[in-house]
């Protein structure tokens, strides 16, 4: 009978500090990435000077890791919070 990874903590794939090591620098990066790129949002909508085709690419790129750091982030810090790996 083989038992799925998600009923127990994964610690035979790493040490319990390294998973806390981790939630810590997630935590660290959604502290850091959600004030730059809503920052870097917000004063691109606001100004209209800075509506140019390169500023476009980089709205958009912020935009997708404004969501990478709602969604993935969170999602890899909860997980490793509780001892699992994802």
């Amino acid at each position: 009978v083989v038992r799925s990874p998600f009923e127990y903590p994964q610690y035979y794939l790493a040490e319990p500090w390294q998973y806390s090591c981790l939630a810590a620098y997630m935590f660290l990066l959604i502290l850091l990435g959600f004030p730059i790129n809503f920052m870097t949002l917000y004063v691109t909508i606001q100004h209209k000077k800075l509506r140019t085709p390169l500023n476009y690419i980089l709205l958009n790129l912020a935009f997708a890791n404004h969501f990478m750091v709602l969604c993935g982030f969170t999602v890899t810090m909860y997980s490793s919070m509780h001892g699992y790996f994802i």
